[in-house]
């Protein structure tokens, strides 16, 4: 079953700029129970044709009871129900992620998850999260069905990268300097003291010390 949900954009820092790029993306979905000898199989699909329009198509298998049976099985040793997710941007980057909650919970939250993709300005795909809520559904699923649907919501989040030192500039600066010094054109507008600190101090120093070493004698009393 298909079906198209709006995505929530949030920045995480003030007055920035949520997206400096817009181009379409594929998150394949991939679980790890009854997938017989395989660690992962299909769970479903999420595209977007844009991420800036902020509209994904997400279809997903519904849950046999084979399914819910291994969940179950998972559940009573208190293991993990994990997805992960593969994703495919317009560049062709291909990068993978795996997240993973507790088997119990996502029976007690009726196979209710949220899904977010968290992306940069540029468009790359730092994490793909799934989640359920902390606290349980107030019904429990009835094991009576043949199919079970999943209930997903899917969430862009935006993060503002952190500001990277601009190491090239700083170096071209410290070459300019040394070529100009090579070529005698700085001038050193430095004071005296400034320039030569390293010279007196030392024989500041030394006169501290010859002094304190030989007083002079005391000036005898007259008679």
């Amino acid at each position: 079953m298909k079906y198209f949900i709006s995505l929530l954009f949030i920045c995480l820092f003030k007055n920035s700029v949520c997206l400096d790029y817009d181009g379409w993306l594929n998150i394949k979905l991939e679980h790890n129970i009854n997938c017989k000898n395989e660690k992962f199989c299909s769970r479903g699909n999420i595209s977007l044709k844009s991420i800036r329009a902020g509209t994904a198509i997400i279809g997903q298998i519904s849950f046999s009871k084979n399914h819910l049976a291994e969940l179950k099985e998972l559940a009573d040793i208190d293991g993990f129900y994990s997805v992960r997710s593969v994703v495919t941007s317009a560049d062709n980057k291909e990068v993978e992620f795996q997240s993973s909650v507790k088997a119990k919970l996502f029976l007690e939250n009726r196979l209710s998850d949220v899904i977010s993709a968290w992306i940069l300005p540029n468009g790359d795909v730092i994490a793909v999260t799934f989640q359920v809520n902390n606290s349980p559904q107030n019904h429990t699923l009835q094991y009576d069905k043949a199919e079970y649907p999943l209930h997903s919501n899917f969430y862009v989040r935006h993060v503002d990268q952190a500001p990277v030192p601009d190491t090239a500039t700083y170096i071209q600066k410290l070459e300019r300097e040394r070529e100009a010094r090579e070529k005698g054109d700085m001038k050193d507008n430095r004071s005296f003291l400034a320039k030569y600190w390293m010279y007196i101090v030392p024989i500041a120093i030394f006169v501290m010390i010859s002094g304190a070493t030989n007083p002079e004698p005391a000036p005898q009393a007259s008679r």
